[in-house]
């Protein structure tokens, strides 16, 4: 399998993400509506949200799985995911780390049809893992400290704060 053929079968992923963290989800993502959250600042639409908990949860370097039966809801696929360099960004560091999930990126060229099945289930699985991390972090930022959710530059307040 060729690097386009992976990264095509990578954008047709549709990672989920967990349901305690939905309130929160929708009310700092923008839904394409023309009227304000009053003074809560929004990241943008649902997947962007995704976007900067997965780069919070790459950040603080742990993944945190689903846990068995927990409720989740999923994301659009990934091919529809705007800006592409944060996208694409996010796709290079999980397979800049695949071998700590069972894979070298390199050989899947070389890969039956099995093993990339596979390699996809653990990828999805290590994005929502760090996704799901990066939103316990920003929803205890949330439920501590709302008021930094009232500034536009609060992702990068975030980011900030991370060693």
């Amino acid at each position: 399998m060729n690097s386009a053929e992976l990264k095509n079968k990578i954008s047709d992923l549709r990672p989920n993400y967990s349901d305690k963290y939905r309130s929160m989800i929708e009310t700092i993502s923008n839904k394409q509506e023309r009227i304000g959250k009053g003074n809560i600042a929004q990241f943008g639409p649902y997947f962007q949200t995704f976007m900067y908990a997965c780069v919070i949860g790459l950040r603080l370097g742990n993944p945190k799985y689903f846990e068995p039966q927990e409720k989740t809801w999923e994301f659009a696929p990934l091919f529809r995911w705007k800006p592409e360099p944060i996208k694409d960004y996010i796709i290079m560091m999980l397979l800049n780390r695949s071998e700590s999930y069972g894979y070298n990126w390199i050989d899947l060229e070389n890969a039956d049809e099995e093993t990339i099945t596979k390699f996809l289930r653990a990828f999805v699985r290590e994005m929502e893992g760090y996704a799901n991390r990066g939103f316990e972090y920003i929803y205890e930022k949330w439920e501590k400290e709302r008021v930094m959710f009232s500034t536009p530059t609060v992702f990068v307040d975030i980011l900030k704060d991370i060693n």
